[in-house]
């Protein structure tokens, strides 16, 4: 089967004639002379080797092969200006796309009403945000060439500018149906710990410094998402850390009670926000990283 060359052109033509019904009036739609657009026409037939226009009548119609033919040339056309728009915002500092990766513990609400934001004021760019936990943060940012991450570990990839982030504080808790929880006086020791499941989100890292990481080789449970951890602590299976923004709703309701272990019940989380130094940020990322920050990355 031969190739078929329709061109933007001739899908011009055909739609004009559409639209303004006659030859003359096509012409003049698209600037161009009477002549120049039947040519085009004709061509238009010879490459789809099809009968598009019924020239019978006083007034030139599509036939219906004409027609089905038209509805792909508005697809040409289409696919078109959508190249425009996009080549234009491009050009006006939108990157095509902007990949954001970061870690779970942090709240991804504020991350999503940027995007949204962006969003309504007709940013092309195309957004990828994914979360990972602790090291999978960066091996995520390496891995998939992420434009920003957010962490709560230290990176080790060099040649990246940091800026802080402000300070996730994280609970231990348990729900109030749990052993630990009923427990009413003095603070608990870890032996007592230890007699009960530790969730944790894959696994730990002894970077963080947590309290409870001496407990981990013991009896723990390693689930795959905050929003998994949570729900196995509601259901009483186990205890563990939760970020504050996800516990407090259930700590008002009475739901979840804060432990009080001797080795401490709160721990502080400094997330930071990076970026490869020697990378000129686009007008999103730009937008992302004054956002969350309040700083103006350079350019």
């Amino acid at each position: 089967m031969r190739a078929m060359n329709v061109t933007l052109e001739q899908a011009r033509a055909l739609d004009a004639l559409a639209r303004h019904g006659t030859f003359a009036a096509a012409a003049q739609a698209l600037g161009k002379g009477h002549t120049a657009v039947l040519y085009t026409l004709r061509t238009l037939e010879g490459q789809t080797e099809l009968e598009l226009l019924d020239r019978r009548g006083y007034r030139t119609r599509l036939t219906p092969a004409g027609e089905r033919v038209l509805e792909h040339c508005r697809k040409l056309l289409a696919a078109e200006r959508e190249l425009e728009a996009t080549c234009a915002e491009i050009r006006a500092g939108w990157e095509p796309t902007l990949r954001i990766v970061f870690d779970g513990v942090f709240p991804a609400e504020p991350l999503l009403r940027v995007v949204k934001a962006l969003r309504a004021e007709g940013a092309g760019t195309r957004f990828h945000v994914s979360s990972e936990f602790l090291a999978g943060v960066e091996a995520a940012f390496v891995r998939d060439e992420a434009d920003l991450m957010v962490s709560v570990l230290p990176p080790s990839l060099p040649g990246l500018r940091s800026y802080a982030l402000p300070e996730l504080k994280a609970l231990l808790v348990a729900h109030r149906s749990h052993p630990l929880a009923r427990r009413r006086r003095g603070t608990l020791q870890e032996e007592e710990l230890s007699e009960h499941l530790l969730l944790t989100v894959r696994g730990s890292d002894p970077r963080l410094q947590l309290s409870t990481v001496s407990l981990e080789m013991r009896s723990t449970v390693h689930l795959n998402d905050f929003a998994a951890k949570k729900a196995a602590i509601l259901e009483g299976l186990g205890y563990g850390w939760l970020p504050e923004h996800l516990a407090s709703r259930e700590l008002r309701r009475g739901e979840l009670k804060l432990l009080k272990p001797s080795s401490g019940s709160t721990h502080a989380f400094l997330p930071k926000l990076h970026h490869r130094a020697g990378v000129r940020l686009g007008r999103a990322a730009r937008r992302v990283v004054k956002t969350l920050t309040g700083t103006e990355p350079p350019q």
